[in-house]
């Protein structure tokens, strides 16, 4: 990928590396600033894991998340499941393929047959790119099929560390690329595409708006990219991009992203809320040592396509929609640099809501515990898709009658959060309630 000189050795204990700070869409030649990463970042590991070690691992964490989400599936409410799945080739030719899971409204086939088109929700599973699959977020596709007319697709990008960053990412832009190239076919409208995702998949639903217009630059100015990996794909990307395609973000909605990997985990935790509630390091350094591996000699951390947190005002400006809903978890190691990006995106004028989710830990809603707060999920996904909904141009008024974020007045019969689970605003300095 396009990526910033390396950076030298410093003084002491920390290694200097480089960050961009002027956007390459706009602002002419990329300039950059050093940044310290500190001894515990997983980059500074004198002997990291091998590749051989790391695919076994994830290969065994796949197939214990997959028992997971299965019982994750059967509590109550039951989540429906996709439609039909599409199946594309994925870049370079003859390295596998990307699926696309749709899950569609009941009149699809009647009104599509009609030259109805559908607004497109697109979403990325977490996993921390090392494990999920495109099926985790069953539940959350029900609940937008349930409030929102629209089509929504999961996408079943590729996972390292067989196919470590940039991979996943690229592998999204084709297939939103995909999706808008065969719109028509497909029933849907790209000019109303809302992205969404979890974790993992939420730092892809910021990182992909920006890589897709590294990719459009390439193409209309530049020509090929020069690097090498980049190359090698850049003749099916260069395919989808060629076919025509009226692609337009509307909105994203984004559930306890990572959007910084020049920060350490170690750094994170410290950070954090309630550090005993974070993720293990044995996981962090599972997914941060396959999806980002060691020795980092282009400096992928650094990037805004990996650290979406990092991408200059400009790029943020031109890439992402001006709506935004960001949902962050208090006991999660991520809340900081989620509140930080929420304060940067408010401050170049992007709309942005950010919901902290107190009491909670990464992932919460994905948690296989049968006495999980199944209200509150349901409650705060009705909310977001409500914002989809005005994105879209359609009326929420039901879902704002049928849901509520307040507690419960005596007698009331709406779905609502516990008063414990009522989202809050906290100050980005000092995690406090402001």
């Amino acid at each position: 990928m396009a990526s910033a000189p390396n950076g030298g050795r410093a003084k002491g204990a920390d290694i200097s590396f480089l960050v961009p700070t002027r956007s390459e869409l706009t602002d002419g030649p990329l300039k950059t600033k050093p940044f310290n990463r500190a001894k515990s970042h997983h980059l500074a590991t004198a002997k990291p894991p091998s590749r051989a070690w790391l695919v076994a691992q994830a290969r065994f964490w796949r197939f214990l998340m997959a028992i997971g989400m299965d019982l994750h599936g059967l509590q109550w409410p039951r989540a429906r499941r996709h439609s039909f799945v599409k199946h594309f080739p994925a870049g370079p030719v003859g390295s596998g393929s990307i699926s696309l899971y749709f899950y569609v409204p009941p009149d699809y086939c009647k009104k599509t047959r009609a030259g109805h088109r559908y607004p497109l929700v697109v979403n990325f599973h977490g996993g921390g790119f090392v494990t999920g699959t495109p099926t985790d977020d069953k539940y959350w596709a029900t609940c937008v099929l349930q409030n929102v007319d629209c089509v929504i697709v999961s996408v079943g990008y590729r996972l390292a560390p067989e196919h470590p960053f940039p991979v996943p990412l690229d592998d999204c832009v084709d297939a939103l690329l995909y999706l808008a190239s065969n719109a028509a076919e497909l029933g849907i409208d790209p000019s109303r595409t809302a992205l969404s995702g979890f974790s993992a998949g939420a730092n892809l639903a910021f990182a992909t708006p920006l890589r897709l217009k590294y990719h459009t630059q390439m193409l209309g100015t530049e020509g090929p990219p020069t690097d090498e990996e980049d190359a090698s794909r850049w003749p099916t990307t260069q395919r989808l991009l060629s076919g025509g395609h009226d692609l337009k973000f509307v909105a994203i909605v984004a559930w306890y992203p990572i959007l910084n990997f020049t920060e350490s985990r170690a750094c994170k935790t410290r950070r954090s809320v309630r550090p005993s509630k974070v993720l293990s390091r044995f996981f962090t350094d599972l997914f941060d040592h396959s999806y980002l591996p060691a020795p980092d000699l282009k400096e992928n951390a650094a990037s805004s396509y990996a650290s979406p947190g990092l991408a200059s005002a400009d790029w943020l400006i031109h890439a992402l929609p001006d709506q935004i809903h960001l949902y962050l978890c208090e006991y999660d190691m991520l809340l900081y640099e989620g509140q930080r990006f929420s304060e940067r995106l408010e401050s170049i004028g992007k709309t942005v809501e950010t919901r902290i989710i107190p009491g909670v830990p990464h992932g919460w809603d994905k948690s296989v515990n049968p006495f999980r707060d199944q209200g509150a999920i349901n409650a705060l996904y009705a909310q977001a898709c409500a914002f989809m909904m005005e994105c879209f141009g359609q009326n929420p008024s039901q879902v704002h009658q049928k849901y509520t974020l307040e507690p419960c007045k005596s007698g009331a019969n709406k779905p609502a959060l516990a008063k414990t689970q009522i989202p809050r605003k906290l100050s980005a300095k000092t995690n406090m309630p402001l």
